[in-house]
């Protein structure tokens, strides 16, 4: 258990204070428009500590621009440690009743912090509040899309509760996206720091063990309270490869903390199938060995007949197809990956 300082309010006011977190890496294109966001809050009584994790272009810039010229927002600089770490530095020199994380690519919508203090302060029992969120691209920033990949529908399944409510859930899927939830001091006293061995999910590992320590959940879609994510090419969710090794590692993670059955055998299963899909992707980056060792594991530990049978098949195949027939093989159905795997035998 952590001992932080906990401020119930500013000097500036009577209302709770709430830090807002910024990591931010080579991000001077997008931080200040994400200040702009916090500064534009209804919601005034706010620190924002902003940690540069070693930036080579122009954060160190941008942001004391905004420093500068209101004290509530602070200027952290520290080496390259990655997000987690960066969060944690955050969370280290911070002192608000309520924490608010925000990446620094992102925005809030301008009553994100009113309202969601408001529901926390009348609700005592509830640990951590959140939203709805909303995707936009650089190009079009007024862009509103529920979702960046498939159809452009909600998918957010709102759930609220504790314990395995919100655990068995949260074990399959991160639901959580970390902009869209405002959070009490006592979590984090409760919970700890951000794994800095598993970025990029350390944020669904911190809901994840919430969970388990007992923390109440609360989705609440009130009006103008959106966390707005900036879609963009050097976005951490665009790397397949580089997500499901974190997700793997996530998993084996979780594999000796779940004590409870069910979270614990869904686990297992998806361990195995991102095992897989890691193999996968390994492969197609021409890391062969690695690729078909993965694929090996996961034809082992899959419990799935059919999944075996697929990791089996890629694996066997693996060292004689160009990219894109492996691709072709991984996409295509059982029996015509099966089929495949013959004719190159």
């Amino acid at each position: 258990m952590l001992s932080l300082t906990s401020l119930n309010s500013s000097p500036m006011s009577s209302q709770p204070l709430v830090s807002i977190i910024v990591p931010t890496y080579n991000y001077g294109h997008f931080v200040g428009r994400t200040l702009e966001s916090v500064q534009a809050q209804t919601y005034q009584n706010w620190d924002c500590i902003v940690v540069d994790d070693g930036s080579t272009d122009d954060t160190a810039e941008v942001v004391p621009r905004f420093s500068d010229s209101d004290q509530r927002i602070k200027f952290l600089w520290q080496k390259n440690l990655r997000q987690a770490a960066a969060r944690n530095n955050g969370l280290r020199n911070s002192s608000g009743q309520y924490v608010q994380f925000l990446d620094a690519d992102d925005l809030l919508e301008p009553r994100k912090l009113e309202r969601q203090v408001e529901y926390l302060e009348r609700h005592p029992e509830v640990d951590i509040v959140y939203g709805d969120v909303r995707f936009f691209n650089t190009e079009d920033p007024d862009e509103r899309l529920y979702t960046m990949w498939g159809e452009n529908k909600p998918w957010m399944p709102g759930i609220s509760g504790r314990g395995i409510e919100v655990l068995r859930p949260l074990v399959r899927v991160d639901t959580i996206p970390i902009n869209a939830a405002l959070v009490r001091r006592s979590v984090i006293e409760r919970t700890g720091f951000f794994d800095e061995s598993l970025p990029p999910v350390e944020d669904w590992d911190y809901w994840v063990r919430c969970a388990m320590g007992g923390m109440r959940f609360q989705y609440q879609d009130l009006e103008d309270t959106l966390a707005l994510i900036r879609s963009h090419p050097s976005s951490a969710s665009k790397s397949n490869l580089r997500m499901a090794a974190a997700e793997v590692r996530l998993r084996r993670k979780l594999k000796t903390l779940l004590t409870d059955a069910e979270a614990r055998r869904v686990n297992l299963q998806l361990l195995a199938e991102r095992e897989g899909i890691l193999g996968v992707e390994e492969v197609i980056h021409r890391n062969l060995a690695s690729g078909i060792y993965r694929l090996g594991k996961a034809t082992v530990l899959d419990r799935k007949i059919k999944h075996k049978l697929k990791w089996l098949s890629c694996a066997l195949a693996a060292p004689f197809l160009s990219e894109q027939q492996f691709r072709q093989l991984y996409n295509s159905s059982l029996t015509r990956a099966v089929a495949g795997l013959l004719r190159q035998h």
